[in-house]
């Protein structure tokens, strides 16, 4: 579940996300050549889609609202198109568009947005929210501007409340640790986030559903588990029961494993988030990834690596093969021993706090939504930015900048102020592509008849590893008959090097098929209770990300080069030298930290914020 820290516990909005979608692993060079054909943009700014289908980059699915919710809007996807295609071409006083999948094409001027800022913030995420709001905690009389390509900020941090939905529920990031630094807890405090609000504890946090779809259960069993970990935890000794999923070996590996994270949860200076306060004694497990430490540290059965696939694909984008031990262990350790906190917006009450602290009273910012930056320059006094918005190409400048993006859009921003060391770090990076979908229904009898927990996990979907229950930790939890959401999350298996492709697959699988694939899961797991997929579920919408979340590999977060001692030398680390500052200009953003989390994104506005504030 994309938590964002997400579970992705980290989280990822749907603005930033939409332009993750279309950006397909593509380079988004600048082309195309003078062209002296001129059209109106601002009727693709005017575009509703609600008539006769205009031209769609997408084909049938860019029009389908089912999938247009959450920050996937038309307008968005077809700017980035832009961009995808190499149809943008750059001149000191104007933009020109070459022809291509849509009717757009022509030179334009690029209108200046005067006066000039002390500091642009491009993306509206909570890393670029983070970096705004600890500026303006430092200095409340800056300028600053913030650009953000979606109708609402939050990046990976957003909600969906739009009816027929009944409740608010994530389109991506689902729950979060509680602060444990100075600086997290200034933030959640100021943004108004009371953590204690909707508590999970750590022994309610997820169910497991068994049958012949789970690599290695025992022939025959099929069920719900509600309290497969916890009960695990509880146990003296490896002892298997006849109720158990797995034969007395793998059980006796999980039971080890419970031990072992729960031991990490609890050590002083173990795995954390960000990873960078991490004791370095520790960084040696992102050399491996989460497979080999569960297979060749704690000896555990093959079939114990399927089990954890699940939690690893909900959490952060990848299998254990694809991911390193240090990131996973981050974020299990916390789960099997903390509580955490849930709203039924998931992560984005942490944003929606965040814009009315930046909105409100005196502050000096502004926010310009739907505004999709194309090119970023700088020199050795200011930065700018060119962007879209509301037809009309135009640009910004200031002092500072802070590149809040996510990753790919970030890379291609700034792709022509790169030299080359910089530029093979930005190519270690690789972004999971995500899908989400809330699935509205009528009636939870069937679920509280079950008592679920509030994140439900099973194998063998096509498209999906687990679902939460959106309002699972309100006082609503156990009123039977009331309409809620279930929020979906995917199960991408696929290596890294096969991202591109199924990022493809995001813009052209129909909705249809994801709607099946729900319809299928639900009467899979829910076949001893009385739910009935078209009886009980009101509506279904998907939402797609192409680029929700880095994804922690073993080179990503500390690196591979190793100094005298032996030990990994953190500034070598891709991240480091991709993202360090460029001139004026600064970078935040989860992959900037390593790991998909609302910990990194939030640390990275925060380190970002303090660089900025020494030029200034």
């Amino acid at each position: 579940m994309p938590d964002a820290r997400p579970h992705w516990r980290a989280t990822l909005g749907p603005m930033e996300m939409s332009r993750r979608d279309v950006l397909n692993g593509v380079l988004l060079a600048a082309g195309g050549g003078a062209i002296c054909a001129s059209v109106p943009l601002r009727i693709l700014a005017a575009q509703t889609y609600s008539g006769a289908s205009p031209p769609a980059c997408d084909g049938a699915i860019g029009v389908d609202p089912r999938l247009l919710r959450g920050g996937n809007s038309p307008t968005v996807f077809n700017v980035a198109h832009w961009l995808r295609d190499r149809r943008l071409g750059f001149a000191p006083d104007d933009v020109t568009l070459a022809a291509g999948c849509d009717a757009q094409e022509g030179r334009f001027p690029i209108t200046e947005q005067g006066p000039d800022v002390d500091v642009i913030v491009v993306g509206g995420g909570l890393a670029g929210l983070s970096a705004a709001f600890y500026l303006l905690r430092h200095q409340p009389k800056l300028k600053i501007v913030l650009l953000e390509a979606n109708a609402v900020a939050g990046g990976n941090a957003t909600a969906d409340d739009q009816p027929p939905l009944p409740v608010r529920a994530s389109t991506a990031g689902a729950y979060d640790a509680k602060p444990d630094t100075a600086y997290l807890r200034e933030l959640y405090q100021e943004a108004g986030v009371d953590w204690n609000k909707h508590v999970l504890h750590w022994y309610e946090g997820d169910s497991y559903f068994f049958d012949q779809a789970t690599p290695g259960v025992k022939p025959g069993y099929r069920g719900w588990r509600l309290d497969f970990i916890p009960a695990l935890a509880k146990r003296k000794a490896p002892t298997a029961t006849s109720d158990d999923p797995y034969d007395e070996k793998v059980m006796a590996d999980l039971w080890r494993c419970v031990r072992a994270f729960r031991e990490w949860g609890n050590k002083k200076g173990a795995p954390d988030e960000p990873p960078d306060l991490s004791d370095p004694r520790y960084d040696y497990l992102s050399r491996m990834s989460f497979a080999s430490y569960l297979t060749d540290v704690l000896h555990c059965d093959p079939r114990v690596v399927d089990f954890y696939t699940a939690y690893t694909v909900d959490c952060m984008g990848g299998t254990p093969h694809h991911v390193n031990a240090h990131s996973v262990i981050s974020f299990i350790s916390t789960d099997y021993t903390e509580d955490v906190f849930a709203y039924p917006g998931g992560t984005s009450e942490i944003a929606r706090g965040l814009i009315g602290w930046l909105t409100r009273g005196a502050h000096a910012l502004t926010m310009r939504l739907e505004a999709v930056a194309l090119r970023v320059d700088a020199d050795a006094h200011q930065a700018s930015v060119v962007y879209f918005q509301d037809g009309t190409f135009r640009r910004v400048r200031a002092k500072s900048l802070i590149m809040a993006a996510q990753a790919q859009s970030a890379r291609h921003l700034v792709a022509h102020l790169l030299d080359d060391e910089r530029r093979a770090a930005w190519a270690e990076f690789n972004t999971a592509p995500a899908l989400v979908a809330n699935v509205a229904v009528r009636d939870m009898s069937s679920f509280v008849e079950l008592d679920l927990n509030y994140a439900s996990y099973y194998w063998g979907s096509k498209y999906w590893s687990n679902f939460i229950i959106a309002d699972w930790t309100t006082e609503n939890r156990h009123k039977a008959e009331r309409a809620s959401v279930l929020t979906f999350y995917s199960a991408l298996t696929a290596p890294p090097e096969e991202f591109a492709a199924e990022r493809l697959k995001l813009l052209s699988t129909p909705f249809a098929e994801y709607e099946s694939s729900l319809k299928e899961d639900l009467a899979r797991v829910m076949q001893d209770t009385a739910f009935d997929f078209d009886r009980d579920v009101s509506a279904v919408f998907v939402y797609r990300w192409g680029h929700s979340m880095i994804l922690p590999t073993t080179s990503s977060v500390f690196g591979s080069v190793r100094g005298p001692g032996g030990q990994l030398e953190r500034s070598r680390a891709p991240r480091r030298i991709a993202c360090r500052a460029l001139g004026p200009i600064s970078f935040a953003g989860q992959h900037t930290e390593g790991t998909p989390s609302v910990e990194s994104a939030i640390a990275s506005g925060h380190r970002a914020a303090l660089e900025v504030l020494a030029r200034l």
